[in-house]
């Protein structure tokens, strides 16, 4: 082979790394889209309701009512007053992925606000799969879901 040959085929080797580097790095950066996508948003809505418990009380009745309705919590605090669970994904092509969040206030000693949002996203999952889009408010869902775990706490008073 003479030396241009060798040298089409140097660049050509060259092109086809550079290539499939960017590749790589461009679905790198797509599955951290995706995986980004996944964690929870805050999304302004939800329902808010008074419990006349002390926030400790409050915080653990409303987390063990949504531990026994079967849910996975993804992360819970009793210093933030945070409880998430895990996303729950329905649908084939479309999917909607749902996912309670609740948010417990401390008002005064033996009262406490609880505000319940569950939240929606959508994405497609075609041949390639697309971020979840931002998470909005089921509003009705959510008053649905606060009501549920008002009166458990009302039952554990």
């Amino acid at each position: 082979m003479n030396s241009r040959g060798r040298a089409a085929l140097l660049a050509a080797a060259a092109i086809a790394t550079g290539t499939e580097r960017m590749e790589a790095q461009f679905h790198a950066k797509q599955e951290a889209k995706i995986a980004g996508s996944e964690k929870a948003q805050n999304a302004k809505g939800g329902t808010t309701f008074q419990a006349n418990l002390s926030y400790a009380k409050a915080y653990e009745g409303a987390l063990n009512f949504i531990k026994r309705e079967g849910y996975t919590i993804d992360s819970a605090s009793s210093e933030s007053g945070q409880i998430v669970t895990a996303m729950d994904v329905k649908g084939g092509y479309t999917q909607t992925g749902s996912r309670v969040q609740v948010t417990c206030i401390k008002e005064s000693e033996t009262q406490t606000s609880v505000r319940v949002a569950i939240t929606q996203q959508k994405r497609k999952k075609l041949l390639q799969t697309e971020p979840w889009g931002d998470a909005k408010v089921n509003e009705a869902e959510s008053a649905k879901m606060a009501e549920q775990i008002k009166n458990s706490l009302g039952e554990s008073q």
